[in-house]
Protein backbone atom coordinates (compact mmCIF):
# COMPACT_ATOMS: atom_id res chain seq x y z
CA UNK A 1 0.00 0.00 0.00
CA UNK A 2 1.29 3.33 -0.96
CA UNK A 3 1.94 5.93 2.08
CA UNK A 4 0.19 9.00 1.32
CA UNK A 5 2.57 11.86 2.95
CA UNK A 6 1.59 13.75 6.07
CA UNK A 7 1.46 17.45 5.83
CA UNK A 8 3.71 19.66 7.42
CA UNK A 9 1.87 20.66 10.96
CA UNK A 10 1.61 24.61 11.43
CA UNK A 11 3.53 26.17 14.54
CA UNK A 12 1.28 26.58 17.25
CA UNK A 13 4.03 28.83 19.41
CA UNK A 14 3.83 31.98 17.75
CA UNK A 15 4.24 35.38 18.86
CA UNK A 16 1.48 38.25 17.78
CA UNK A 17 0.32 35.89 14.96
CA UNK A 18 -2.98 33.42 15.28
CA UNK A 19 -4.10 30.89 12.42
CA UNK A 20 -7.30 29.60 11.59
CA UNK A 21 -7.79 26.51 9.38
CA UNK A 22 -11.12 25.91 8.12
CA UNK A 23 -12.44 23.96 4.96
CA UNK A 24 -9.03 24.81 3.28
CA UNK A 25 -8.72 28.38 4.24
CA UNK A 26 -6.07 29.50 5.93
CA UNK A 27 -6.82 32.77 8.11
CA UNK A 28 -3.25 34.53 9.39
CA UNK A 29 -4.19 37.54 11.55
CA UNK A 30 -1.37 39.70 12.67
CA UNK A 31 -2.42 40.01 16.44
CA UNK A 32 -0.39 43.13 18.15
CA UNK A 33 -3.41 45.36 18.03
CA UNK A 34 -2.35 47.48 21.07
CA UNK A 35 0.80 48.46 18.61
CA UNK A 36 -1.30 48.49 15.04
CA UNK A 37 -0.02 45.25 13.86
CA UNK A 38 3.41 46.77 13.12
CA UNK A 39 5.68 44.08 12.89
CA UNK A 40 8.47 43.65 15.24
CA UNK A 41 11.34 41.35 15.56
CA UNK A 42 9.19 38.26 17.51
CA UNK A 43 6.62 38.72 14.53
CA UNK A 44 9.05 38.59 11.70
CA UNK A 45 10.51 35.41 12.93
CA UNK A 46 7.32 33.64 13.29
CA UNK A 47 6.04 34.58 10.03
CA UNK A 48 9.14 33.31 8.26
CA UNK A 49 8.45 29.93 10.28
CA UNK A 50 4.63 30.09 9.44
CA UNK A 51 5.16 30.62 5.87
CA UNK A 52 7.75 27.75 5.53
CA UNK A 53 5.50 25.49 6.85
CA UNK A 54 2.23 26.74 4.72
CA UNK A 55 4.25 26.18 2.18
CA UNK A 56 4.40 22.69 2.26
CA UNK A 57 0.99 22.23 3.68
CA UNK A 58 -1.31 20.31 1.25
CA UNK A 59 -4.59 21.14 3.43
CA UNK A 60 -4.06 24.94 2.87
CA UNK A 61 -5.92 25.92 -0.30
CA UNK A 62 -5.55 29.33 0.69
CA UNK A 63 -4.56 31.91 2.45
CA UNK A 64 -5.83 35.08 4.07
CA UNK A 65 -3.76 37.47 5.85
CA UNK A 66 -5.73 40.24 7.86
CA UNK A 67 -5.13 42.03 10.83
CA UNK A 68 -6.50 42.21 14.18
CA UNK A 69 -8.45 44.71 15.99
CA UNK A 70 -8.89 48.34 14.47
CA UNK A 71 -6.77 48.37 11.35
CA UNK A 72 -4.37 45.85 8.94
CA UNK A 73 -1.10 46.83 9.50
CA UNK A 74 1.08 50.31 10.90
CA UNK A 75 4.69 48.61 9.07
CA UNK A 76 7.49 47.94 10.71
CA UNK A 77 7.89 48.76 14.18
CA UNK A 78 11.13 50.21 13.66
CA UNK A 79 12.19 50.98 16.97
CA UNK A 80 12.17 47.41 18.24
CA UNK A 81 14.18 46.56 14.86
CA UNK A 82 16.64 49.14 16.31
CA UNK A 83 16.88 48.30 20.29
CA UNK A 84 20.17 46.62 20.79
CA UNK A 85 19.36 46.46 24.54
CA UNK A 86 16.49 43.94 23.98
CA UNK A 87 18.20 41.62 21.45
CA UNK A 88 21.32 39.76 20.57
CA UNK A 89 23.22 40.52 17.59
CA UNK A 90 22.67 37.57 15.80
CA UNK A 91 18.62 37.92 16.23
CA UNK A 92 18.63 41.11 15.56
CA UNK A 93 20.66 39.82 11.97
CA UNK A 94 18.28 37.36 11.60
CA UNK A 95 14.86 39.71 12.01
CA UNK A 96 16.42 42.28 9.12
CA UNK A 97 16.80 39.46 6.74
CA UNK A 98 13.57 37.51 7.70
CA UNK A 99 11.60 41.13 7.56
CA UNK A 100 12.34 41.25 3.91
CA UNK A 101 12.23 37.16 3.17
CA UNK A 102 9.01 36.54 4.03
CA UNK A 103 6.90 39.52 2.24
CA UNK A 104 9.39 39.81 -0.68
CA UNK A 105 9.93 35.73 -1.26
CA UNK A 106 8.16 33.59 1.07
CA UNK A 107 4.68 35.24 0.65
CA UNK A 108 4.99 35.69 -2.92
CA UNK A 109 6.23 32.16 -3.71
CA UNK A 110 3.48 30.22 -1.75
CA UNK A 111 1.87 27.54 -3.98
CA UNK A 112 -1.57 28.92 -2.36
CA UNK A 113 -3.45 31.51 -3.79
CA UNK A 114 -3.39 34.83 -1.15
CA UNK A 115 -5.29 37.11 -0.05
CA UNK A 116 -5.07 40.47 1.45
CA UNK A 117 -7.96 41.47 3.84
CA UNK A 118 -7.34 45.14 4.78
CA UNK A 119 -9.47 47.26 6.81
CA UNK A 120 -9.15 50.33 8.86
CA UNK A 121 -5.45 51.33 8.06
CA UNK A 122 -2.45 50.46 5.93
CA UNK A 123 0.67 51.89 6.68
CA UNK A 124 4.27 51.88 4.98
CA UNK A 125 5.95 48.66 5.51
CA UNK A 126 2.23 46.88 5.01
CA UNK A 127 2.55 47.86 1.19
CA UNK A 128 5.11 45.00 0.87
CA UNK A 129 2.68 42.61 2.18
CA UNK A 130 -0.03 43.94 0.14
CA UNK A 131 1.61 43.70 -2.97
CA UNK A 132 2.96 40.23 -2.35
CA UNK A 133 -0.43 38.78 -2.01
CA UNK A 134 -2.01 37.45 -5.38
CA UNK A 135 -5.47 39.89 -4.82
CA UNK A 136 -5.98 42.54 -2.36
CA UNK A 137 -9.71 43.36 -0.65
CA UNK A 138 -9.88 46.65 1.15
CA UNK A 139 -12.62 48.14 3.13
CA UNK A 140 -13.54 52.08 0.97
CA UNK A 141 -13.01 53.70 4.53
CA UNK A 142 -9.02 51.79 5.10
CA UNK A 143 -6.53 54.74 5.26
CA UNK A 144 -4.10 53.84 3.10
CA UNK A 145 -0.26 56.28 4.02
CA UNK A 146 3.51 56.33 2.86
CA UNK A 147 4.45 58.47 5.65
CA UNK A 148 7.65 57.52 5.72
CA UNK A 149 8.34 61.05 3.87
CA UNK A 150 6.35 62.61 6.64
CA UNK A 151 9.39 61.42 9.68
CA UNK A 152 12.41 62.28 7.32
CA UNK A 153 12.32 58.99 5.90
CA UNK A 154 11.81 57.16 2.39
CA UNK A 155 9.97 53.89 1.29
CA UNK A 156 12.93 51.78 1.95
CA UNK A 157 12.96 47.73 1.75
CA UNK A 158 10.41 46.19 -0.56
CA UNK A 159 7.65 49.00 -0.14
CA UNK A 160 9.23 51.54 -3.58
CA UNK A 161 9.63 48.19 -5.38
CA UNK A 162 6.08 47.14 -4.31
CA UNK A 163 4.14 50.47 -5.22
CA UNK A 164 6.64 50.62 -8.65
CA UNK A 165 4.50 47.18 -8.89
CA UNK A 166 1.49 48.18 -8.75
CA UNK A 167 0.56 52.09 -9.11
CA UNK A 168 1.66 53.89 -12.04
CA UNK A 169 4.66 55.88 -11.61
CA UNK A 170 3.20 59.57 -11.26
CA UNK A 171 0.79 57.90 -8.80
CA UNK A 172 3.63 56.44 -6.70
CA UNK A 173 5.41 59.19 -7.11
CA UNK A 174 2.59 61.42 -5.58
CA UNK A 175 1.71 59.36 -3.03
CA UNK A 176 5.24 58.82 -2.16
CA UNK A 177 6.23 62.34 -1.74
CA UNK A 178 4.14 64.13 -0.14
CA UNK A 179 2.54 61.13 2.59
CA UNK A 180 -0.93 62.23 2.25
CA UNK A 181 -3.48 59.15 2.35
CA UNK A 182 -5.86 57.43 0.60
CA UNK A 183 -8.95 55.36 0.61
CA UNK A 184 -9.92 51.83 -0.23
CA UNK A 185 -11.67 53.35 -3.72
CA UNK A 186 -8.32 55.24 -4.51
CA UNK A 187 -6.32 52.11 -3.64
CA UNK A 188 -8.31 50.10 -6.91
CA UNK A 189 -7.96 52.92 -8.89
CA UNK A 190 -4.59 53.20 -8.67
CA UNK A 191 -4.02 48.92 -8.82
CA UNK A 192 -2.33 49.12 -5.35
CA UNK A 193 -5.31 46.49 -4.37
CA UNK A 194 -7.87 44.49 -6.59
CA UNK A 195 -11.16 45.76 -5.02
CA UNK A 196 -12.36 48.23 -2.64
CA UNK A 197 -15.69 47.36 -0.91
CA UNK A 198 -17.93 48.35 2.16
CA UNK A 199 -16.80 47.64 5.35
CA UNK A 200 -20.15 45.56 6.20
CA UNK A 201 -19.05 43.50 3.23
CA UNK A 202 -15.44 43.08 3.45
CA UNK A 203 -15.85 39.69 5.01
CA UNK A 204 -19.06 38.19 3.53
CA UNK A 205 -16.40 38.73 -0.22
CA UNK A 206 -13.51 37.84 0.63
CA UNK A 207 -14.76 34.38 2.30
CA UNK A 208 -16.72 34.05 -0.98
CA UNK A 209 -13.51 34.54 -2.73
CA UNK A 210 -11.49 32.13 -0.94
CA UNK A 211 -14.17 29.61 -1.30
CA UNK A 212 -14.28 29.93 -4.68
CA UNK A 213 -10.53 29.58 -5.27
CA UNK A 214 -10.84 26.43 -3.15
CA UNK A 215 -13.55 24.86 -5.61
CA UNK A 216 -10.33 25.34 -8.37
CA UNK A 217 -7.75 22.73 -9.25
CA UNK A 218 -4.60 23.74 -6.42
CA UNK A 219 -2.16 22.64 -9.08
CA UNK A 220 -3.47 24.74 -11.91
CA UNK A 221 -3.56 27.70 -9.63
CA UNK A 222 0.24 26.79 -8.34
CA UNK A 223 1.03 26.85 -12.22
CA UNK A 224 -1.41 30.24 -12.96
CA UNK A 225 0.70 32.02 -10.05
CA UNK A 226 4.17 31.24 -11.48
CA UNK A 227 3.31 31.87 -15.19
CA UNK A 228 2.64 35.70 -14.28
CA UNK A 229 5.04 35.70 -11.79
CA UNK A 230 7.81 34.88 -14.35
CA UNK A 231 6.74 35.40 -17.90
CA UNK A 232 6.37 39.59 -16.98
CA UNK A 233 10.11 39.58 -17.36
CA UNK A 234 10.58 37.47 -20.27
CA UNK A 235 10.48 38.03 -23.73
CA UNK A 236 7.30 36.77 -26.38
CA UNK A 237 9.44 33.58 -27.14
CA UNK A 238 10.60 32.48 -24.11
CA UNK A 239 7.27 33.18 -22.08
CA UNK A 240 5.38 30.97 -25.04
CA UNK A 241 8.34 28.32 -24.28
CA UNK A 242 8.34 28.69 -20.34
CA UNK A 243 4.55 28.09 -20.79
CA UNK A 244 4.73 25.15 -23.32
CA UNK A 245 7.07 23.56 -20.70
CA UNK A 246 4.89 24.68 -17.71
CA UNK A 247 1.99 22.92 -19.58
CA UNK A 248 3.60 19.80 -20.18
CA UNK A 249 4.15 19.44 -16.30
CA UNK A 250 1.18 20.31 -15.91
CA UNK A 251 -0.80 17.17 -17.55
CA UNK A 252 1.63 15.09 -15.65
CA UNK A 253 0.94 16.32 -12.59
CA UNK A 254 -2.77 16.53 -12.37
CA UNK A 255 -4.92 13.93 -10.88
CA UNK A 256 -8.64 13.31 -9.44
CA UNK A 257 -12.00 15.31 -10.25
CA UNK A 258 -9.87 18.82 -10.74
CA UNK A 259 -7.61 17.54 -13.59
CA UNK A 260 -7.58 18.83 -16.90
CA UNK A 261 -8.92 15.51 -18.52
CA UNK A 262 -11.45 15.68 -16.16
CA UNK A 263 -12.47 19.43 -16.80
CA UNK A 264 -12.72 18.91 -20.47
CA UNK A 265 -14.83 15.70 -20.22
CA UNK A 266 -17.12 18.04 -17.82
CA UNK A 267 -17.21 20.67 -20.80
CA UNK A 268 -18.33 18.20 -23.27
CA UNK A 269 -20.81 16.83 -21.35
CA UNK A 270 -22.21 20.23 -21.00
CA UNK A 271 -21.57 20.31 -16.90
CA UNK A 272 -19.53 23.65 -17.24
CA UNK A 273 -18.94 26.37 -19.43
CA UNK A 274 -15.35 27.80 -18.86
CA UNK A 275 -15.97 30.98 -21.29
CA UNK A 276 -18.67 31.84 -18.65
CA UNK A 277 -17.00 31.27 -15.83
CA UNK A 278 -19.14 27.96 -15.01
Amino acid sequence: MKNTPTPASLPHDLRHITTDLKSGVLTITLNRPEKRNAMNVAMTLDMARLLQAVHLNEEVRVVVLEGAGPGFCAGMDLKDFFDATAYDEDTLRAAKEAANHWRTRQLRNLPQPTIAKIHGFCYGGAFGIVEACDLAWAADDTQFTLSEINFGHFPAGPVAKAISRTMTPRTASYYALSGRPFNGAEAERTGLITRSVAGTDLQTEVDALAQELVAKDPIALQFTKESLQHVESMTWDAALNYNAAKFAELKTRQQGAGSRAASVANFLAGKSRPGLGQ
